[in-house]
């Protein structure tokens, strides 16, 4: 009879160990993207409560006078994106009348309205108190046709930024658009019938990029379980997560935690949630309570994204360091560009 129940246990061993790995697989082996939006910094530098002159964009008037006017009148105004753009009408306008007596002034306002040359901007500028002078130039531009769909235009500017203090950094950058392009950044201009109009606001915003703190769109990888206890909860969380419905989603993955601790698929998740709400010290808590429990790859490669996101969040904004400081003794750059992660994880399924 002992014999026959040591027989019986040693047939039940490869079954329980098959469904105790079946169980690992299936738990935190499998994942889905889901659509995640963070804050960059700015490309060139922060203009964010400082005054910049927009010097001009050189190029086809009907082309850079309707680029100019959206410049102007679409600057950020929300908290922690605003700036005030200057005019070059406004700027000799300030100069004329505060310089009026003085020949020097007068030629100055003169070589700008004439000419407007670099020197002649920033010396104006300068005794005005603005910050950065912005100038563009187009380089390249094949008009949309409205007709031929094959081709629907391009649009090429090259801006340069110019800080008018040592404090104030600057540089160049180009920004090349098509309408495709233009309308995959931003859904909303397929609303928009003149690609002309198309190509310059999608322009005026990237412009912005390069100069106030901006969002992008990634992509995030999360963990489907199946069979564990919460798998179904947890599959309902992740198709509001790539629904957009972060918040949803996060209560969800929370019942299943408090419920059922030991489901590392609610853990990992949280903590994606918690970087879409900008949460970035607890998002990092729980992913580094992730990896104590499974190592993984995918677990690794959250807690490096979610401090790019952070760090790149602290830049945009000027923050000081988190209270817990950061994980990863290399820098960003030494690390490769937080989109090399999202490469890495694929495109959305």
């Amino acid at each position: 009879m002992a014999n026959f129940k040591r027989q019986s246990m040693k047939c039940y061993v490869p079954l329980i160990t098959l469904l105790v790995c079946s169980m690992l697989v299936f738990g935190s082996g499998c994942r889905m993207s889901a659509p995640i939006r963070a804050w960059a910094p700015p490309q060139l530098g922060s203009a964010v409560g400082k005054q910049v002159a927009l010097a001009g964009v050189q190029g086809p008037k009907e082309l850079v006078l309707p680029l100019q006017r959206q410049l102007l009148n679409q600057a950020p105004k929300d908290p922690g994106r605003q700036l005030h753009m200057v005019s070059r009408k406004e700027m000799v306008a300030c100069e004329s009348r505060h310089r009026a007596q003085s020949n020097t002034g007068i030629q100055l306002v003169s070589a700008l309205e004439e000419i407007p040359n670099d020197l002649a901007v920033a010396s104006i500028a300068r005794h005005q108190g603005i910050d950065y002078v912005l100038r563009g130039e187009v380089i390249q531009k094949r008009h949309a046709s409205q007709q031929n769909q094959a081709d629907l235009g391009a649009l090429s500017v090259s801006w340069r930024l110019t800080g008018l203090d040592g404090e104030s950094s600057g540089g160049g950058h180009p920004i090349i658009l098509d309408v495709k392009k233009a309308r995959k950044l931003y859904p909303d201009l397929a609303f928009v019938s003149d690609l002309n109009e198309v190509l310059t606001q999608a322009m005026v915003r990237e412009t912005f990029r390069l100069i106030t703190p901006s969002v992008d769109r990634y992509q995030v990888q999360l963990e489907i379980p199946y069979l564990l206890p919460g798998s179904a909860k947890i599959r309902r969380g992740n198709r509001a997560a790539r629904e957009g419905r972060w918040g949803e989603a996060e209560k969800l993955w929370s019942d299943v935690r408090e419920r059922h601790p030991t489901q590392l698929a609610a853990l990992h998740n949280l903590a994606l949630a918690a970087a879409a709400g900008q949460e970035f010290s607890r998002a990092k808590k729980l992913a580094r309570k992730a990896i104590r429990y499974n190592p993984s790859e995918l677990h690794q490669q959250t807690l490096v994204w979610i401090e790019l996101k952070q760090r790149a969040y602290h830049q945009a904004f000027s923050l000081p360091d988190p209270p817990e400081g950061w994980f990863l003794t290399v820098t960003p750059s030494e690390l490769g560009a937080p989109e090399a992660v999202i490469a890495e994880w694929g495109s959305e399924q």
